[in-house]
């Protein structure tokens, strides 16, 4: 990758020149005579943005070649003064560009300069390379340490074993290095977590614009070297290596103003680069002083890896305290030994524990009773509690508690922990709803009752205020009997249907044949009806034999009121359907909790009846119309709305389900799923 100084007042135009150049380029921007001091240097190439500077870009010229006369210098612009430009050249300006007439080219003519650079760079390292004094490799006939480097070592010896903070302890190291060896600039690269990449954490003699432009790949150039070879990299060791892969790492180098990188490679693994720059002397580091630096380095970067763990297991753990403190919910958690490890502010709070601020190491006895059971439940026995509601006495609080175990590296369960929120605002909000519910409850029993039985007792009371003058009247005694009759036995079956409300369904069940049933349902349901003979009812079976495991009167009474309230909704010109079949398909309402209870998943195979008219279709706002056995729920004057009702409740006692099914205008199908029942003989 090479780095490439862009000069421009217009930070935008950044992505301009990314664009135009490629990935392969790293670009550095800046816009001020000390950035570009600080910049010019660690970059091979500048970009001079003549449409914003004009004359000035003349100036910014010979910034650049003051501070470093190697650089190759370019320009860009737009409809820019050709007298500016000609004064440019003349200053060292190697190529405009004109950004409207050959933009294309701008990509090759930076590739041409930079591969002539880049053949100049070879000619010089292979000349180097030559010269014996200059070789890493050398002999070096010095094997003593002399006083300075003693006193380096105890000093660096005492920050390794009392040190705690790696700010601190680096730049400690670097401060050492600088008055042992007298170098200008230095810099220790670290990588980010979060980025992935490397860039100064710590550094002397370079500028903060130069330390925020350093951002380096793991993946090329310096830091793909020094993780696969693990040794340290100088000019001379950069001859021996492949062209292109040793100007990538000499770009770098340049970019952490460094002449020797050496790795921080503790247990094997590359976690920082020590950078070092030139000698204030402007000496060169013989081959004894870069292998002291690389064993001090060996010590000093198992020391930064331990700060750095210490470092994240901190940060990791005053997140957790955070998350904890401010959570809404309660979390308590206790170690092996049943000591609570964990109480974090709400459940201090929720379970009144303020008189007892510090819990942690205390018994779990010191909890109210139950939680520190349960915890123990799921410590020893591995029993978890996912949502379970439970009323703590000493509190008078209902809690909902989650329970897991908490273990270790290994596997091994290593302690519990709880997480529970306050239910009790939530009860008290249920009984007030439940409160509610029963009043309005009792108001529709108390509206329809007082309906009906005023229904049934106005003709009663008609026909006894006539007794008196027209008792002798044969005909009008047995209208008088036949009518009180008739509603006394509406008043009884009112009473029944509201008793079946207030006492749980007892079941009596045998094997029945779904026919008989089905028959006698609507036999018995004929009896009962005034307009039997205008109504053409039609019962099919495809199968004759199949059976039901039923209470045969329960199961006729759910059949029935079905059967009636199709008859009810059906016009003058009634027509209603019964067909039954065996089916192993169920209706997918019945999986997706539109209804109260599901068929069981147990049988394979059940009976569906299915009763249509052809009525004007079911009201109800809701689209699956479940409404309609809702209690007391009715669109006729007369009646109660309790039918449907007691009518689901008896099919679902028995296993099973019912699904209504209709469109407005084209009638309505009740369709009763049964188990069917099979015998073992």
């Amino acid at each position: 990758m090479v780095n490439v100084l862009f000069i421009t007042h217009q930070e935008k135009r950044k992505e301009f020149l990314s664009h135009a150049l490629g990935p392969e380029y790293f670009i550095l921007t800046c816009d001020s005579e000390k950035k570009i001091d600080n910049l010019v240097r660690l970059v091979d190439l500048a970009i001079v943005d003549f449409s914003f500077l004009e004359w000035e870009g003349l100036n910014v010229v010979d910034r650049v070649k003051q501070c470093d006369d190697s650089t190759v210098i370019l320009g860009v612009g737009r409809q820019v003064e050709k007298e500016i430009i000609e004064a440019a050249r003349k200053r060292g300006l190697a190529e405009y560009i004109d950004v409207d007439k050959n933009i294309n080219s701008l990509a090759s003519v930076v590739r041409e300069k930079m591969e002539k650079k880049m053949l100049i760079t070879r000619m010089e390292e292979e000349k180097l390379s030559r010269d014996p004094s200059h070789s890493f490799l050398s002999p070096d006939k010095e094997a003593t340490l002399s006083p300075e480097e003693c006193r380096f070592l105890e000093e660096m010896s005492r920050l390794l074993i009392h040190g705690y903070n790696l700010d601190e302890l680096m730049e400690f190291f670097l401060s050492l290095l600088s008055k042992m060896f007298g170098i200008s600039r230095l810099c220790i690269i670290l990588k980010d977590r979060v980025k992935k990449t490397y860039g100064i954490r710590a550094c002397l003699g370079i500028t903060e614009d130069a330390k925020e432009c350093v951002e380096l790949h793991p993946e090329r150039g310096l830091v793909k070297f020094l993780a696969g070879e693990g040794t340290v990299v100088t000019k001379e060791r950069l001859a021996k290596a492949d062209f292109k892969a040793a100007y990538e790492i000499r770009q770098d180098m340049k970019l952490i103003q460094s002449n020797v990188a050496v790795p921080l490679s503790p247990r094997g693994e590359l976690i920082g680069i020590l950078g070092l720059g030139p000698k204030i002397t402007g000496d060169k580091m013989s081959r004894r002083e870069i292998r002291q630096v690389f064993l001090f380095c060996n010590q000093v970067g198992l020391a930064i890896q331990n700060l750095l763990f210490y470092e994240e297991m901190y940060c990791q753990k005053r997140y957790i305290e955070s998350v904890l403190k401010d959570a809404t919910s309660g979390v308590i958690s206790i170690d092996a030994e049943q000591k609570i490890t964990t109480c974090n502010p709400r459940a201090q709070e929720v379970l009144n524990l303020d008189e007892s601020p510090n819990l942690i190491g205390k018994d779990i006895r010191r909890l109210p009773s139950p939680l520190g059971d349960i915890l123990f439940q799921t410590l020893t026995r591995g029993i978890l509690y996912g949502r379970k509601e439970v009323y703590v006495p000493a509190i008078k609080r209902w809690l909902g508690i989650s329970t897991s175990q908490v273990k270790n590296d290994k596997g091994e369960v290593s302690g519990s922990m709880m997480i529970f929120t306050d239910l009790t605002p939530i009860k008290h909000l249920e009984a007030e709803k439940e409160k509610i519910q029963k009043r309005d409850f009792l108001a529709q029993v108390a509206v329809r009752l007082s309906h009906e039985l005023r229904n049934s007792l106005v003709p009663i009371k008609s026909l006894v205020e006539l007794m008196p003058s027209k008792y002798s009247d044969e005909e009008f005694r047995k209208k008088l009997f036949s009518g009180v009759t008739k509603e006394i036995e509406r008043i009884d079956n009112l009473i029944q249907r509201l008793v079946f409300f207030s006492q749980p369904v007892h079941l009596d069940k045998i094997a029945e044949s779904l026919a008989s049933l089905v028959d006698e349902a609507v036999e018995r349901t004929k009896k009962e009806r005034l307009r039997d003979e205008k109504i053409e009812l039609n019962v099919s079976y495809k199968e004759d034999d199949l059976q039901v495991y039923v209470d045969k009167g329960a199961m006729i009474e759910a059949l029935g009121h079905i059967v009636t309230n199709s008859m009810e909704a059906a016009p003058e010109e009634a027509r209603i359907d019964i067909r039954c079949e065996r089916t192993d398909k169920l209706p997918e309402a019945l999986f997706l909790g539109n209804h109260k209870k599901t068929v069981s998943g147990e049988p394979t195979e059940y009976v569906k009846i299915e009763i249509r008219d052809n009525g004007p279709g079911l009201p109800g706002e809701n689209a699956d119309h479940s409404d309609i056995f809702d209690p007391f729920f009715t669109t006729k004057n007369r009646g109660v709305g309790l039918g449907l009702t007691i009518s689901q409740s008896i099919i679902e006692e028995h296993g099973g389900s019912i699904v209504p099914l209709s469109e407005p205008g084209k009638g309505t199908a009740m369709v009763v799923y049964l188990p069917r029942y099979q015998s073992p003989f």
